[in-house]
């Protein structure tokens, strides 16, 4: 089996510092609601690949590194996929909810912190669910009470530097998609799509 970087050590430079312009690019043209749609449209789909049982979801595969998926995150299952969206969705949504309550969370993220449960059980699609009914319901509140999300304050990604409650909601959409995309490439490799 191939040696994995430690969890926690990042992208390659180059593909941060591509991702982390087009992400702040991003960040600047696409609305909130644009966010809760993609972030939906992404759970969605999901669903629907687990929904598929020509398969093992709970079978990791060593894949080649898709962009913006860190190499120690290469050999997952589809429910390591959902456990790691599962942890990241739920504290995404919390910063959101701080920041844009002018409140700034306290401590550091480690990356390391977020990668799935190797032995995740079946309760990972309820969870999945419950997270993403949680963070719709949350940011559909949100938008009733303001136009848009803050842009100010901010706390500190560790890949993408200082993030407003927009951008982390805006984050939250292209984590999904792109997490969304590993997924797919797990189960192509399973030979199934």
């Amino acid at each position: 089996m191939n040696d994995l970087d430690r969890p926690g050590a990042g992208l390659p430079n180059f593909e941060r510092a591509v991702l982390n312009f087009t992400f702040k690019t991003a960040t600047a043209f696409r609305s909130d609601a644009w966010a809760l749609k993609k972030f939906q449209q992404e759970h969605d789909e999901l669903n629907r690949l687990v929904d598929d049982d020509s398969y093992d979801a709970f079978e990791p595969l060593l894949i080649s590194r898709v962009i913006g998926v860190e190499d120690s995150s290469r050999n997952w299952s589809v429910a390591m996929v959902l456990d790691h969206l599962c942890k990241t969705n739920a504290e995404m949504l919390v910063a959101v909810e701080a920041l844009n309550k002018g409140v700034v969370p306290h401590g550091e993220i480690d990356i390391s912190l977020y990668k799935p449960d190797p032995d995740v059980g079946h309760d990972v699609f309820d969870r999945f669910n419950a997270v993403h009914d949680r963070y719709v319901s949350s940011l559909e509140r949100l938008f009733e009470n303001r136009k848009s999300l803050l842009r100010h304050p901010t706390f500190a990604h560790p890949w993408f530097g200082e993030l407003s409650a927009h951008q982390w909601h805006v984050l939250a959409a292209i984590h999904q998609w792109i997490h969304r995309r590993q997924a797919n490439k797990i189960i192509t490799m399973l030979g199934l799509v």
